[in-house]
């Protein structure tokens, strides 16, 4: 370690010399760090001492330092304030937890197989099928028609013929729903959805420049009076929704509300787009809007990465029946060239082989599994489905959910809170869970614990750092 001046060796008097070959110097140093928390010589709301003095005290480059804080910022063990340094967040008894992200909305993996080995093991074939000129080669969406066709056979169940219409594909949801909004709307126009929504619609409405504006909802999610009086209002002329286990609030729209919805959507002339990723997971859903739609003025969106694997970003499109849909498909071409012909090809081999319908009865088993536990825990007013991805937890008066959010970050465990998801100033009081973001059952039990106990906390005030 380097000389160091007295106050200098004061704040670093828990740090220890790095050891040659026992991993990279960042990852030590983050180390020491939990190592000086769980020993007591670092205490909740203490000071680190800044990045060049220990940097010099351990003879590293400031870079090195530098990783290392934010190695520690991402174990929850200190935050970092513009002006006035970095501070410890973990106590002695959460610095050897591991974080359990529970914010992202991914499937849960089977636990019986490994998903990644089944498409290693496909991957083979999909080559030897394909071969390597045509993986190697840009994919517009439209082009791979053995793919489309065996997601014409994928969809099927769920819209019938209307699969065998205009179908494409896209590289996630995301980019599909990015490129209706930018064929359908001008900038500055207003875009219907319900008050909390997906987190990408809104970002790409922002982006584009449009108003989302929201429509009031039920317990079956919107009505169809609201549509009419905010499209009187407004004169929207687009609407997004996710009408099977609703993004962030699990609520699925029954079938009657669905009819009435697509006969006031088709009155007023209105284009819908309909994102759908979760409908397979469903054992009981309601036929998809785009069925009493009869696709028009509707994009049906069906993604693979959340019934499937999350590395399979790929998406199916219909576009709308009896429309020209060549501005869709150059806003689609002109946000990255299609996706992937590899995951494309993975797509159509597991499709074609059954492998996606028994991937979806294990993803299905596995959140059974863990939406029963989640049951077995959390109070009674968590909102969810039996074989959902996500639970919707509104929280009680005495929390704030980003002081709730922040308190269970520093204990390892992430949420999301409804200001991700709300189109309005003042969303609801609450989190959304997502089930699949824990490695195993076990964790995920550790984490619903954690959640649960802090309910019974009171936090009315903000949490400061001093």
């Amino acid at each position: 370690m380097s000389e160091q001046q007295p106050n200098d060796r004061l704040q670093c008097r828990w740090v220890k010399p790095l050891v040659a070959g026992a991993g990279p110097r960042y990852v030590q140093i983050a180390d020491l760090i939990g190592d000086a928390i769980r020993t007591g010589e670092l205490s909740h709301g203490d000071q680190v001492p800044p990045q060049r003095i220990l940097a010099t005290a351990l003879g590293v480059d400031l870079t090195t330092v530098t990783r290392a804080y934010g190695e520690a910022r991402d174990r929850g063990l200190i935050a970092s304030f513009s002006g006035r340094g970095s501070f410890v967040t973990s106590t002695e008894e959460t610095a050897g937890e591991v974080r359990i992200d529970l914010s992202m909305n991914i499937p849960a993996q089977p636990s019986e197989r490994s998903i990644a080995n089944l498409a290693l093991a496909a991957m083979e074939e999909v080559f030897k099928r394909q071969g390597d000129r045509r993986l190697s080669a840009y994919d517009t969406g439209d082009s791979n028609l053995s793919a489309i066709q065996a997601g014409q056979a994928w969809l099927r169940p769920a819209i019938g013929d209307l699969a065998n219409g205009n179908l494409v594909m896209s590289a996630g949801t995301q980019a599909a729903i990015y490129a209706a909004l930018q064929s359908t709307s001008q900038k500055g126009e207003s875009v219907l959805c319900e008050p909390l929504t997906y987190p990408g619609f809104l970002l790409a409405t922002r982006k584009l420049g449009l108003n989302a504006v929201t429509v009031k909802v039920d317990e079956h999610g919107a009505t169809p009076e609201s549509i009419e009086e905010m499209h009187r209002t407004t004169n929207a002329k687009v609407i997004y929704l996710n009408p099977t286990l609703q993004n962030p609030t699990t609520r699925t729209m029954p079938e009657k509300r669905r009819s009435d919805i697509a006969n006031t959507l088709l009155k007023l002339k209105m284009t819908l787009i309909e994102d759908d990723p979760y409908w397979f997971l469903l054992n009981d859903a309601p036929p998809p809007l785009v069925t009493f739609t009869k696709g028009a003025r509707t994009y049906y969106m069906a993604s693979l990465s959340k019934c499937l694997w999350p590395t399979l970003r790929t998406s199916f499109v219909l576009m709308p029946v009896g429309e020209e849909n060549n501005s869709f498909l150059e806003s689609l071409r002109s946000s990255g060239m299609g996706g992937s012909p590899l995951l494309y090809g993975l797509t159509e081999h597991w499709i074609r082989t059954g492998v996606a319908r028994q991937i979806v009865l294990e993803v299905q088993g596995e959140a059974r599994a863990r939406q029963t536990l989640a049951r077995s825990i959390l109070p009674k007013n968590a909102c969810s489905h039996p074989s959902g991805l996500h639970t919707w937890l509104a929280l009680p008066s005495n929390w704030n959910r980003q002081v709730f959010a922040d308190t269970l970050e520093q204990r390892g465990i992430i949420v999301a809170t409804s200001d991700a998801f709300s189109a309005e100033e003042n969303p609801e009081n609450g989190v959304r869970i997502s089930m699949g973001g824990a490695a195993s059952q076990s964790d995920l039990a550790h984490a619903l614990q954690q959640i649960s106990s802090l309910l019974m906390e009171d936090r009315r005030r903000t949490r400061t750092i001093v």
